[in-house]
Parts: structure tokens; sequence; C-alpha cells
């Protein structure tokens, strides 16, 4: 039996090349995102799948701000402007929240923030912003 492969155009060719290319690689990219078990994802897995890391991407902003809270009383010495900057990032990205499930440690970060801001500002005390940044701490800590 013969093939004649003399009709075939080198056009024809260099695109069945270029569809075979992107073909393998949509293979190695299915492999790389297929969950464990070699198994197709629901659309209820892959919700899931999606609020789950929201919620990583969420906690860690979270603990982002709280570490720059605790910056903030580190030092020791209040400054006002660089409170009420740091708190206005806090208040954005809280604001920018979504996790259902994170809104308590969203409001214990909106606590120290306005317990930081509080004491930056002379008319709170420094022991309570303290208090209310290592509550915001514990309540990331144990989330995990």
């Amino acid at each position: 039996m013969e093939i004649d492969l003399s009709e075939i155009k080198k056009g024809n060719l260099i695109l069945a090349g270029i569809g075979l290319a992107l073909l393998l690689g949509l293979m190695f990219l299915g492999r790389a995102f297929t969950p464990e078990g070699n198994r197709l994802l629901t659309w209820q897995e892959w919700q899931v799948r999606k609020l789950r890391q929201a919620y990583r991407a969420e906690r860690l902003a979270l603990l982002e701000d709280t570490n720059r809270l605790a910056e903030l009383l580190e030092s020791g010495v209040p400054d006002p402007a660089r409170a009420q900057v740091v708190v206005q990032g806090v208040r954005r990205d809280l604001a920018e929240g979504k996790v259902e499930t994170l809104a308590d440690e969203r409001q214990r970060v909106a606590d120290a923030a306005q317990a930081v801001l509080d004491w930056a500002s002379g008319i709170g005390d420094y022991n309570a912003a303290v208090e209310a940044v290592q509550r915001a701490l514990e309540a990331l800590g144990n989330g995990g």
C-alpha cells in the first residue's frame, strides 16, 4: 500500500503541526490542574476550590495588615500621620473582603486599626491598642 503525500501543501502541514502543539499544550495544562484521583471537577468542587483560594488570599492580607499595625506600636512613639495612612490602607483592604467565614477576623482587624489610630492620635491607651492587635493576630492564627 502506497500513501501519496504530494497533494499536501506545506502550509497545511504547518497548520497541522501548530494544531498538534496546541493539543499537547492543553494536555499538559490539564494534567497540571487535574485534581487528585484524575477526575473532572464538578461545578460545586470548582466553586469550593475558588473559595479556598480566596480565603487564603484574604487571610494573608488581613495578617499583613495586622502586622503593619503592630509595627506602628513597636516604636512606642505615636505618629498620627503614619497611623492614619496605614489605617486607611487597612480599611481599604477590609472593604474589599468577600469571604464570609472571615467576617469575625475582619472585625478584629478593624477594631485593632481603630485602637491604633486612637492611640496614635492621643485619645486612646497604648495597652488597649496592643491588646486589640494581639486579639486580631490570635484570631488570624487560629483560623489557619
